[in-house]
């Protein structure tokens, strides 16, 4: 029997879901949200990928798994001049901060995080 797949916890979509090369081109490549997110947290944010896969809510080998999987994608349509469109996956956008010890550069929660760690 196949297991059920684990919804992960994003922050917010990506504001924008299509890039395109200077020269035309006729082929797109497509990441998934949560491929994105997995590139964002440990390439733009520097999380490690224990951290990241805490704030995304799945284990560390399924992280790097993604993580994976979207740096090639990634390298093949630049070394390819393809496009790289953003859509799908399997994925639900955070309803409250992480409460991670370090926030994200971007995060929407910055403003509605004061005071939450006065009882501990």
């Amino acid at each position: 029997m196949a297991r059920e797949i684990k919804v992960k916890r994003v922050c917010e979509e990506p504001p924008n879901r299509v890039f395109k090369p200077e020269k035309p081109c006729s082929k797109y490549t497509t990441l998934n949200i949560e491929q994105f997110e997995a590139m964002r947290l440990c390439d733009l944010e520097g999380l490690d990928q224990d951290e990241a896969a805490k704030r995304m809510n799945i284990s560390r080998g399924t992280l790097q798994r993604v993580l994976y999987a979207a740096r090639k994608q990634v390298a093949e349509a630049l070394v390819s001049g393809n496009g790289i469109t953003i859509d799908g996956g399997n994925y639900e956008i955070a309803r409250e901060c992480c409460k991670a010890k370090k926030q994200c550069k971007a995060c929407r929660f910055l403003n509605n995080t004061k005071g939450d760690d006065k009882n501990e």
